[in-house]
């Protein structure tokens, strides 16, 4: 998936496929395909399988807390042919965040000695350790940078739905300064902010055929779509109403736009 923001000053293009470029480019520029940084967050959920193939693309890899057991334990499945410890190795992350509650003291000390950068943030109880990750990206890149960071957070939809609901949350907190995909191995979910028109490059040979649009934080009074089954055409959104579940690709370009922020979802269908 690539998706482009129009404003009156720039467009942006990024993705999250396991193919496609991220770029970024200006009004009638060239194409500037090596100005994104694409960042790893990896939670304490199952992790997608392709995750190898993010990961060779990312320039950062921070694991929340427990998502580092699930780095440790189950990347070298995966490589059932090759030695557990080179398989950790090559996966090593760039740093462990969190209040720290749920690392295994085992893997907490693996890492540690590999030379791995942990924060304890154990005195927060306030915010989760995916909101703790985001805030170390958002100090790590400079100001001028925060544009062109792109943010995956693997295991981010699944399980328990409190934590997926304080997951959406983040999303929110950060709508206006990072771009953050929520991912598993079943679907994708982002953010559209409001006064955009934006425009969706979708890869339907992995993702779809089923989408969605669910206003967040307020309201729609009015969306509207092009490129699927069932589009929207000024059309008013709100819980206890009509929401946009359940649609259907019919183009491998979406636009969409609104007057309040969106969730984006479409369904993954990845095989190995």
């Amino acid at each position: 998936m690539t998706m482009m923001q129009h404003n009156t000053d720039h467009v942006l293009f990024y993705g999250d496929s396991r193919n496609n470029m991220i770029r970024s480019k200006k009004k009638g520029g060239d194409d500037d395909d090596d100005s994104i940084m694409l960042v790893l967050v990896l939670l304490n959920y199952h992790l997608p399988r392709f995750t190898p193939i993010l990961w060779d693309q990312a320039s950062l890899h921070v694991c929340a807390d427990g998502g580092a057991n699930r780095l440790y334990d189950e990347l070298p499945l995966w490589f059932p042919d090759d030695d557990p410890a080179d398989v950790r190795q090559r996966y090593k992350p760039d740093v462990i965040k969190g209040d720290l509650d749920s690392i295994r003291p085992e893997v907490k000390e693996y890492y540690s000695e590999m030379g791995v950068k942990i924060i304890d943030k154990s005195h927060d109880q306030d915010t989760t350790d995916l909101h703790k990750c985001v805030i170390f990206i958002r100090d790590y890149v400079p100001d001028l940078d925060k544009n062109h960071i792109k943010l995956l957070v693997l295991g981010g939809l699944g399980g328990r739905f409190d934590h997926e609901a304080a997951n959406i949350n983040v999303l929110y907190t950060f709508a206006t300064v990072l771009r953050i995909v929520l991912l598993s191995e079943e679907s994708s979910l982002t953010l559209l902010p409001s006064g955009y028109l934006h425009e969706i490059h979708v890869n339907r040979s992995f993702e779809g055929p089923h989408c969605g649009l669910v206003p967040l934080g307020a309201p729609s009074t009015s969306t509207t779509t092009t490129g699927l089954h069932w589009n929207l055409d000024d059309t008013p959104m709100a819980f206890g109403s009509l929401i946009s579940t359940c649609n259907l690709l019919e183009s491998d370009i979406v636009t969409v736009r609104s007057d309040a922020y969106l969730l984006w979802t479409t369904e993954i269908r990845y095989k190995p």
